[in-house]
């Protein structure tokens, strides 16, 4: 979000609160390691401040997630506050397996969206949800929310996500698609795309390397006028972990490169604070990631959450080059 003046900016920007660490399942991929074990759990007093804090912040767009968003005792008041909050357009993130009539009244009345995951037959979701079961569950729950009138039924958007190597999708890396199995995934998506035209929305998660050799700004600032959208520093989402702390960009950032803790203060001043005395050191690992990584990747899709989030774990703080930190929008030829 760009955040160089904390007064009136556009509402371009994206809070994603994960209320809890713990979750009722232990699915195979989970990059958060949700688990009923887990017992981390935001206070609900910041969480408050947080969404209140969200016009100042330029931000728009809302995620409650966790673990199971669906488990968190405060949810009430965390809908009723983001329902209140003027500009403010708000999603959680669920199994479903655990959402009843009472829940589905509640995101109605809230007007918040809901985003269901779905891995494929129930035989398959159920293996890697970790539950037998877990399927009917979240269908159950979806025909709640659907007869509650928060989702629609049919299919508006198929949104294909490869697995990433966060989390305990560590342990399952080997699963991973190679660079050419992923391109083909892409041609695929876009005649399926081509083929629904106008009826369903088709996409990947994760970044277009051609767009993002083009514009740098995708994975960090331009130097102000270097950036066609002509802004010094910000940040486009912000992070409460299950934990209290406050991170940039990507969820599973080490937390060396952490804006804060919620119980700090308020998120404004500490979003303020980052900027003026730590941004810089963000900065620097977005574009020395940046110079590693982007002029020799081989695949068009870059899950750049992921390599950041990786190259933050990195005790290498070397200097940035030259061309890196001078380059603009459009000047690719630089990093080759």
């Amino acid at each position: 979000m760009p955040v160089a003046s904390l007064t009136e900016p556009p509402r371009t920007g994206t809070l994603m609160l994960h209320l809890l660490g713990k979750c009722n399942l232990t699915c195979a991929h989970c990059y958060m390691k949700g688990a009923p074990t887990r017992r981390e759990r935001l206070p609900l007093g910041p969480v408050l401040d947080a969404i209140d804090d969200c016009a100042t912040l330029g931000v728009g767009t809302l995620y409650l997630t966790g673990g199971e968003p669906l488990m968190y005792r405060d949810l009430p008041a965390v809908l009723e506050a983001a329902a209140a909050a003027p500009g403010l357009n708000t999603t959680l993130c669920t199994n479903a397996t655990l959402l009843t009539d009472r829940h589905a009244r509640l995101l109605a009345a809230s007007g918040a969206n809901l985003n269901v995951s779905i891995d494929g037959r129930p035989d398959y979701h159920d293996w890697f949800r970790r539950q037998r079961g877990a399927f009917a569950k979240a269908e159950n729950g979806v025909r709640l929310a659907t007869a509650s009138g928060v989702l629609a039924a049919g299919a508006e958007t198929v949104r294909f996500q490869p697995l990433l190597r966060l989390g305990r999708g560590v342990e399952m890396a080997d699963e991973r698609l190679v660079s050419a199995e992923i391109d083909q995934l892409v041609m695929q998506i876009s005649d399926l795309a081509h083929r629904h035209r106008g009826r369903l929305a088709c996409n990947i998660v994760g970044q277009s390397l051609r767009y993002m050799l083009a514009h740098p700004c995708a994975a960090y600032v331009c130097n102000g006028n270097g950036c066609h959208r002509r802004i010094a520093r910000e940040i486009k989402k912000i992070i409460v972990r299950e934990n209290g702390t406050i991170v940039p960009e990507a969820t599973n950032l080490d937390p060396r490169y952490a804006i804060g803790h919620i119980n700090d203060g308020r998120l404004t001043t500490l979003v303020s604070r980052f900027l003026d005395e730590d941004y810089d050191r963000f900065d620097a690992l977005c574009r020395r990631t940046y110079a590693k990584v982007l002029p020799d990747w081989d695949t068009a899709v870059v899950p750049w959450d992921q390599i950041l989030a990786e190259s933050s774990r990195d005790q290498d703080e070397s200097a940035v080059p030259d061309a890196v930190v001078n380059g603009s929008c459009g000047s690719i030829g630089a990093m080759h």
